[in-house]
């Protein structure tokens, strides 16, 4: 085999060679970017059903305390009318919360103590009006719905190498079609180097998902 044709014939596996691998990669790449939109989809759908749950225990506590309102200024208004019968019914009904808090606001003397205020400001009641379970679920919320963002933000990454793979497989083929020996040897050298440093920031910026995490 003379050195023209060994060197073309080298040529040729070169060219073959950066092709697989450049369609292996693009390959690669979407099928990351399919698997993280996924877990963004999956992500997404614990952040909401965390936002419906937190919505919804936040209304419960809400209408407790608007019970616990109601049966505070009724028992007042029946204790001012000397109907303490009705009163201490009113008193019996009160959530644990208020019942401990209104002891304690009854201690400061509320009458003659204007500073006393109501026992919904006392620290015992405070522990209802922030509901450790509602705020549980909002930072859930919160944190699902960061993790879908960077979720989506890495599958939109992996479309956007897709597009510079593809760039090396346009300047790979302009050079492998194109008449002049020398502008062919620049576009494989120009397709060989950007195939190497997009596949190197690729593994070394971008996480890798399997489709076992799904």
């Amino acid at each position: 085999m003379s050195d023209a044709k060994s060197k073309s014939h080298q040529i040729d596996l070169i060219y073959v060679t950066i092709l697989g691998l450049t369609v292996i990669m693009i390959s690669w790449c979407g099928l990351q970017h399919e698997l993280w939109s996924s877990e963004m989809i999956f992500e997404l759908q614990d952040a909401n059903e965390a936002h419906r749950i937190f919505t919804t225990t936040e209304l419960k506590d809400r209408q407790a305390i608007i019970v616990d309102l109601f049966l505070f200024t009724q028992h007042i208004n029946a204790m001012q009318n000397n109907n303490t019968k009705l009163g201490e019914f009113y008193k019996n009904a009160f959530s644990p919360e208020l019942k401990q808090s209104f002891d304690e606001w009854v201690k400061t003397d509320p009458m003659n103590n204007y500073s006393a205020k109501t026992p919904f400001t006392m620290p015992a009641y405070q522990s209802k009006l922030e509901s450790k379970k509602a705020i549980e679920f909002l930072q859930s919320f919160d944190e699902k719905s960061q993790n879908a963002n960077n979720m989506r933000i890495t599958a939109s990454n992996y479309v956007f190498f897709t597009t510079i793979f593809s760039g090396v497989l346009f300047l790979v083929g302009l050079g492998r079609v194109h008449p002049s020996k020398k502008l062919e040897r620049i576009l494989l050298i120009m397709g060989i180097v950007l195939f190497s440093v997009t596949t190197g920031i690729v593994f070394a910026t971008l996480p890798i998902i399997t489709s076992h995490a799904i």
